[in-house]
């Protein structure tokens, strides 16, 4: 029997020969691309620094006050006291010649009411975003909406882009957004990008809302509710009056521990003057114990 012949693609004399590439050449390896800040992982502001509410029980549960860079919660229902807690860190800030900027959304800010708590309006932005009511809105949403994103979801996102801005403008130390009766926490997306300027901008962010907005991305979340409401008399007979409420503060969260614990905030109206013989008359607003 005859053998078999050599096929063409194993014979040395063939024409065609196999590419080699030159040993000197190196090999050319996947590009890695190099991100910045939050992108790596890394915080571009420590965590230790903090902007104090100015209310030393307060601080102290909270290890020194709100962190800066960072995106802090306070959430309660209406009338829970998270607005007083948050005008405390705006005036401790504006105090200290911090610039502060509150983003409206309920259109629950009463500048007469923040000047009593001690803010200095001269150095606070205001922007009120408030919405219409919701049977105003349903008259004039067309039939095809429900296809598309909603009238409260389209003003949520018009806060998101609205403290971006600020927070990208720089100079803020203290960027409060009142979500008013959110409908829905903000999405993953939303989040991110605030806590993104935030840290960029280094400004101590603070969220008001019925409940969490941020998840994850918020480094502490303070829950109030109202404890107990505060009455008196000026004198026997005379009408009785509403002297402030009592509002207790609990960590819901918090990256840095400390999970649990509470404290008590005492909200206090204006005191109605009263002669007495020294002629002092108290001018706290706020006061906090433990």
């Amino acid at each position: 029997m005859a053998a078999l012949p050599k096929p063409s693609w194993s014979d040395t004399s063939s024409p065609i020969q196999a590419l080699r590439l030159p040993s000197h050449i190196p090999l050319e390896r996947p590009q890695s691309f190099e991100f910045s800040g939050v992108f790596r992982g890394h915080e571009l502001t420590r965590k230790d620094r903090r902007l104090s509410s100015g209310l030393a029980p307060l601080d102290a549960l909270i290890d020194g006050g709100i962190p800066r860079g960072r995106i802090s919660e306070i959430t309660g229902r209406a009338g829970s006291g998270k607005t007083s807690i948050a005008a405390s860190f705006a005036a401790f800030a504006t105090r200290h010649g911090e610039v502060a900027a509150w983003l409206d959304a309920s259109g629950a800010f009463d500048p007469e009411s923040m000047a009593a708590a001690g803010v200095e309006l001269g150095r606070m932005l205001w922007a009120s975003m408030k919405t219409t009511t919701a049977s105003r809105m349903a008259r004039a949403t067309p039939p095809y909406a429900r296809f598309a994103a909603g009238p409260l979801a389209r003003h949520q996102s018009a806060i998101v882009k609205a403290a971006e801005l600020v927070l990208e403008a720089g100079g803020f130390g203290l960027v409060v957004v009142d979500f008013g009766e959110a409908p829905r926490a903000l999405a993953h997306a939303s989040a991110l990008r605030i806590a993104r300027a935030a840290e960029r901008s280094g400004a101590a962010v603070i969220a008001i809302a019925p409940w969490r907005m941020c998840g994850t991305f918020a480094a502490l979340s303070l829950a109030a509710s109202r404890a107990e409401r505060s009455f008196s008399r000026l004198a026997p007979g005379s009408p009785v009056m509403f002297d402030g409420l009592a509002v207790d503060a609990m960590v819901a969260r918090n990256k840095m521990g400390g999970t649990g614990r509470r404290v008590r905030v005492r909200a206090l109206v204006d005191p109605v003057p009263i002669p007495n013989p020294s002629g002092l008359h108290p001018q706290a607003r706020v006061s906090a114990s433990s």
